[in-house]
């Protein structure tokens, strides 16, 4: 499960100190490429990133069992995990989908030092750019300029209204109770010329790349800068969701790539880490250059450190010299983030008392009506839900029903406490 809201606010996301040394056989990788940055060989360092990231942050990760996002979804009753973000699904029922944002929607987690870590390479003036999987924006929020970051699934940072095609800026995704996990709604004109205009009423939805939906063209555009890398560092991802996972191989053959992960993944599954060879790097590399020609000239660019994201960071950042800085900026980060988070928190109360657009019935309906209700969810045609991930999204508008309105407080209450019950929040 995530970490709660207070224990990332004390710990800014992750620790701000580094861990104990231990070098032993550790070395060489995180030397070597302290070594290529300080010798300035490495002037175009390009980074890779996933989940594995944020995890210090109190988010966690997709895939991992027991702690991931859709293994804690499956107690939604959701017909595949992944349902939650099919665009079909979303519009037939969006509620699974709000009760995740409550989690993840920026505004109450930290960066974590591996975040920071990003702004040091650009104060340093060797960051070429930044390819994130992730969508939590804490990037941004760690103080990289976004011109350096690639969201290539998209994120949070911006919402747009699906039938007025509106921009919904964030203040307004707040007042609609995102931290509540309420599904927001266009609070727009729906473009009458009538004095009463209507508002919209029209479903929100962040610009997340959902299943079925193309990823953003700046993806595509910035992928070329790859074969101008001169460094890669990969932190934190499976390398399995394609076409991002293929990024790997866009640099140039001789291309220096690091991979700092809990497990070998990809092009470097048939590595073992630097940090716990038992007879040091160079030891086992001379194995291989005896037994395996190709390998070896593989091990000479590639290199794998085994173990969590800001650990791995912090101990570049010693190699490098850096971690007095990297303690400051963290601490600087956390202040100032600390502040802007103050300040959302009264725009997100200052308005409690506005009439919200209208809701459809199926998003008041009871709490054994939204966990059992879209446990299969059914096309028109007769096609499901999991069908329609796998060809596509398919657009279906929300049933619009009648309730009565004495019974709608009291049902909201029996929805958020049955909610809370199944995620153990």
């Amino acid at each position: 499960m995530p970490a709660t809201e207070s224990e990332s606010s004390h710990n800014g996301g992750s620790s701000s100190k580094p861990p104990p040394r231990n070098d032993g056989n550790e070395l060489d990788s995180m030397r070597r490429v302290a070594d290529l940055i300080k010798s300035g060989k490495a002037k175009n360092v390009i980074l890779l990133l996933g989940a594995g990231i944020s995890t210090s942050a109190g988010i966690p990760d997709f895939r991992s069992p027991q702690t991931g996002l859709y293994h804690n979804l499956q107690k939604l009753n959701l017909p595949f995990p992944e349902a939650v973000f099919e665009l079909g699904f979303f519009r037939k029922n969006p509620q699974p989908f709000w009760i995740l944002a409550k989690e993840l929607y920026p505004g109450k987690h930290f960066p974590t030092p591996t975040h920071y870590f990003l702004k040091l390479l650009e104060s340093q003036k060797v960051l070429r750019r930044v390819f994130t999987q992730n969508i939590d924006t804490l990037e941004t929020l760690a103080g990289l300029d976004p011109d350096k970051i690639v969201e290539a699934h998209g994120s949070f940072a911006k919402s747009h209204c699906l039938d007025c095609k509106r921009e919904v800026d964030r203040e307004e995704v707040l007042r609609s109770g995102v931290r509540r996990g309420e599904v927001v709604r266009c609070n727009g004109s729906n473009g009458s010329r009538d004095k009463g205009k209507k508002k919209c009423g029209g479903l929100v939805k962040p610009d997340i790349v959902f299943f079925g939906e193309d990823l953003p063209d700046r993806f595509f555009r910035l992928i070329p800068e790859l074969k101008t890398c001169d460094l890669l560092i990969v932190i934190g991802t499976s390398l399995q969701v394609q076409p991002f996972a293929s990024l790997v191989n866009h640099v140039p053959p001789t291309c220096p790539r690091l991979l700092i992960n809990r497990e070998p993944v990809g092009p470097f599954s048939s590595l073992t880490s630097s940090r716990s060879m038992p007879g040091g790097f160079l030891s086992d590399l001379n194995k291989i250059l005896d037994s395996n020609k190709k390998q070896s000239a593989k091990m000479s660019r590639d290199m794998y450190w085994e173990g969590d994201a800001d650990d791995g960071v912090w101990r570049l950042a010693e190699k490098l010299g850096w971690s007095g800085e990297l303690e400051e900026v963290i601490e600087k980060g956390k202040k100032d983030l600390e502040r802007k988070y103050r300040e959302a928190e009264k725009v997100e109360a200052g308005d409690e008392t506005e009439t919200p657009p209208a809701k459809p019935e199926e998003e008041r309906a009871s709490a054994a009506d939204v966990i059992t209700k879209e446990s299969k969810v059914v096309d028109e045609d007769g096609g499901d839900a999991a069908e329609r991930a796998k060809n596509g999204a398919a657009a279906v508008e929300p049933v619009v029903g009648s309730k009565d309105d004495a019974e709608e407080k009291s049902e909201a209450d029996e929805l958020e406490q049955a909610i809370r019950q199944q995620l153990k929040l």
